[in-house]
């Protein structure tokens, strides 16, 4: 006469025949109420990655349904090459829809859709678009303009993940002008994201080896470079941070710093030129900046006796 809640009425009638003694069983199967969800996914904008115009339908799109009231997770559903995405017949109720894997070069639309299904074999039809994955990396450095031939001097350096997604690999690099100077200290500053990351090194001789790892970017270290034991004839040349995965708009807050002292018999006028570069990579896509500044050596000439007119008689 009546279905348990959320299932369908089975109209069928039985014939049953009772025999002295039997136990007689009598068994029905009940349809469960369903609905369906489908997504269809779409280009917000053109992609100068993919080359997709804004409206393409996007294949790779993955979302999560989960019911509304308990959390529960009930299905995911991945878009296929025409943008869709299907849900399995799912209870009437209600649900959240959200996207939590955006197709290859796009970011995550970040909408949640909240539907309910209210009777049975009803297919509920919502439309997504992502936005392209712009990728940009920055590096600045500030130094001296000018300097005397021998002195020290300091190199600020900002760095930026300034992409609308995560960067994998990220790192920033310094390679030192060692035909004219000689690397002292760096100290690594500070990052707006708390991850742990590593500092390599490489020298004239040897390949990248690692100075410090396990170190927390909320910290500022400072690094010793010429403590560092090496043989005869060698010298640091190139200094790398290695964060790996990185949020976007992942910043140094205090700035990172590289000292380097200058040779001695440097002519007037000979440029210093150091330079850096950052990146990270999304996808096969790899985005870099570069930076580089020059500084100028300036020889102060020896004075000279002054000429003085003669006087007197």
């Amino acid at each position: 006469m009546e279905a348990a809640p959320g299932y369908e009425l089975d109209k069928e009638y039985k014939t049953v025949y009772v025999q002295p003694g039997k136990t007689i069983e009598i068994e029905w199967e009940n349809v469960p109420i369903t609905g369906q969800f489908q997504i269809y996914k779409y280009a917000a904008e053109a992609n100068p990655v993919t080359g997709d115009p804004a409206g393409t339908p996007l294949k790779g799109a993955v979302y999560e349904i989960s019911e509304a009231r308990s959390g529960r997770v009930v299905d995911y559903i991945t878009t296929d090459a025409r943008g869709v995405a299907a849900s399995k017949p799912l209870p009437l109720g209600r649900y959240k829809i959200v996207e939590v894997t955006a197709p290859a070069y796009y970011q995550l639309s970040g909408k949640t859709f909240d539907e309910t299904l209210e009777y049975s074999g009803q297919i509920i039809k919502v439309s997504d678009y992502d936005k392209p994955a712009n990728l940009k990396v920055t590096i600045t450095k500030t130094g001296n303009k000018q300097l005397m031939a021998g002195d020290s001097m300091r190199y600020d350096l900002t760095v930026a993940n300034n992409s609308n997604v995560a960067l994998e690999n990220f790192f920033w690099h310094d390679r030192f002008p060692t035909d004219c100077a000689t690397a002292k200290t760096i100290t690594t500053g500070t990052y707006n994201a708390r991850l742990y990351y590593q500092v390599t090194y490489k020298t004239n001789y040897n390949d990248y080896r690692v100075l410090a790892a396990n170190l927390l970017s909320t910290n500022n270290y400072a690094f010793d470079l010429t403590a560092i034991p090496l043989m005869q004839g060698e010298v640091v040349t190139d200094v790398r941070l290695e964060f790996g995965k990185v949020p976007a708009g992942f910043a140094s807050v205090t700035k990172p710093t590289v000292v380097i002292q200058t040779r001695a018999d440097l002519a007037n006028g000979y440029q210093v030129v150091n330079r850096a570069d950052a990146g990270g990579q999304h996808m096969s896509q790899w985005e870099t900046g570069n930076t580089a500044w020059v500084t100028v050596i300036v020889q102060l000439r020896k004075p000279t006796q002054p000429y003085l007119p003669k006087t007197g008689y």
